[in-house]
């Protein structure tokens, strides 16, 4: 990529919040293959990705996952099971928001929604519970945006994640 090979060869080292942003730019521009790419650079480089680097990615694998790719699905399934395997779940707002977007994806449950699920936390998964909120909450602009204070803790948490690990 070529943003990090600059930074490094000006001696500058990335760290989580340089790849969040880049995720976030290629999720703006509509290239999830791009954003995809830039998740597995910046684990490759040795980073462990936050509760921000999963939401931006997998705002942007949901927000273009009924052009029905392989790619997009198989990106879904695997960030959905390493947030799982990290002990990683989402907030309230969040979890509506996905919700909209897998009923565009699968009218009727499937792979794909029983991935994103399991990052619910376990009573929010009633169909019924999100389908009320998702219909009374049509403020889905805020939670398009993927910046680093849109991802906050789990419900009773006050911490927003806009101190990341360096």
């Amino acid at each position: 990529m070529k943003t990090i090979e600059e930074m490094e060869a000006h001696g500058v080292k990335p760290n989580v919040k340089t790849y969040t942003t880049l995720i976030h730019g290629w999720a703006r521009a509509a290239l999830p293959e791009k954003a995809l790419q830039c998740f597995e650079d910046m684990k490759q480089s040795g980073l462990k990705p936050d509760k921000a680097v999963y939401h931006c990615l997998m705002t942007s694998l949901l927000s273009r996952a009924t052009v029905a790719e392989e790619y997009i699905y198989a990106g879904i399934q695997r960030i959905c099971g390493e947030m799982v395997e990290s002990g990683l779940t989402v907030d309230m707002g969040t979890a509506v928001h996905w919700s909209k977007c897998l009923r565009k994806i699968e009218r009727s449950g499937g792979g794909i929604t029983e991935a994103v699920q399991k990052t619910f936390r376990p009573d929010w998964n009633s169909h019924k519970t999100l389908n009320t909120i998702s219909d009374t909450d049509d403020n889905d602009d805020e939670l398009d945006n993927c910046a680093y204070d849109d991802f906050q803790g789990d419900v009773g948490s006050d911490a927003e994640f806009s101190d990341f690990e360096e």
